[in-house]
C-alpha cells in the first residue's frame, strides 16, 4: 500500500483515499500528502506540509480557480475537485509523486453562473439540501411531481453546474451548496 499522508477531519475521506490508493505502486513515505479541500484551515495546513517537504495534492471541495491558484502559490502541486472520477484522482496522485503537477481542465466552479429555472431550483433545494437522505422517488412525491420530472430537472441542474453525470449525490450537493452561496442574487424558493 502506498505511504500517503491523508489530512482530513472525516474518517470517510481518509478511508476513501486509502482504499483508492491501494492499487498504486509504493510511494516513498512522507512524499505525498492528500489534503481535504473542505478543511476550514486549508491554507495553513498546506503551508505546514510544504514546509515539511511534502508534495501536496488538495482533493475535494469545490474551489474557485483563484483559490486553486493561491494554493499553487503556496506550494500545492495539484487540485482535484470532488466531482472528478476515481481515475482522475489516481492520475493526480501519480503525477504528484512523480514531481509533476495536476490541475483539472476546469479548476473550479468559478465560471459564469448559469441561472436555474424556478422549478430546477425547487427540485435541487429539495433533493440536495432539504431531503438529502431520501430517495429521489420520495422527494418527487413530496414535491407533488413525477419521479421522471424530478430526474430531468436534476439532470439539467448538473449540466448547468458542469457536473458529470457519474458524480455522487454528495459531491453534487456540495457543489450546489457552493454555487448557491456564491451565485448572483438568488430567488427565494416557494
Amino acid at each position: 500500500m502506498p505511504q500517503i499522508l491523508v489530512l482530513s477531519r472525516h474518517r470517510q475521506f481518509t478511508a476513501l483515499i486509502q482504499w483508492a490508493t491501494k492499487s498504486l505502486p509504493t510511494v516513498s513515505p512522507g512524499q505525498v500528502a492528500v489534503v481535504d479541500g473542505t478543511l476550514p484551515e486549508l491554507e495553513e495546513n498546506v503551508v505546514d506540509l510544504v514546509r515539511d517537504s511534502y508534495k501536496v495534492l488538495v482533493y475535494g471541495g469545490v474551489l474557485h480557480s483563484s483559490r486553486v491558484l493561491r494554493l499553487m502559490d503556496l506550494g500545492v502541486r495539484g487540485y482535484v475537485p470532488e466531482t472528478a472520477t476515481l481515475p482522475v484522482l489516481l492520475s493526480a496522485i501519480r503525477n504528484i509523486a512523480a514531481d509533476r503537477t495536476h490541475l483539472p481542465f476546469d479548476p473550479a466552479s468559478g465560471r459564469d453562473y448559469v441561472p436555474l429555472t424556478t422549478a430546477e431550483e425547487v427540485a435541487a433545494n429539495a433533493y440536495f439540501l432539504d431531503d438529502e437522505e431520501l430517495p429521489r422517488i420520495e422527494v418527487a412525491s413530496r414535491l407533488g411531481i413525477a419521479d421522471s420530472t424530478l430526474r430531468n430537472q436534476l439532470a439539467s441542474v448538473r449540466r448547468k453546474l458542469g457536473i458529470p453525470p457519474q458524480a455522487s449525490r454528495t459531491a453534487v450537493s456540495r457543489r450546489y451548496r457552493a454555487t448557491v452561496r456564491h451565485a448572483a442574487p438568488s430567488r427565494q424558493s416557494v
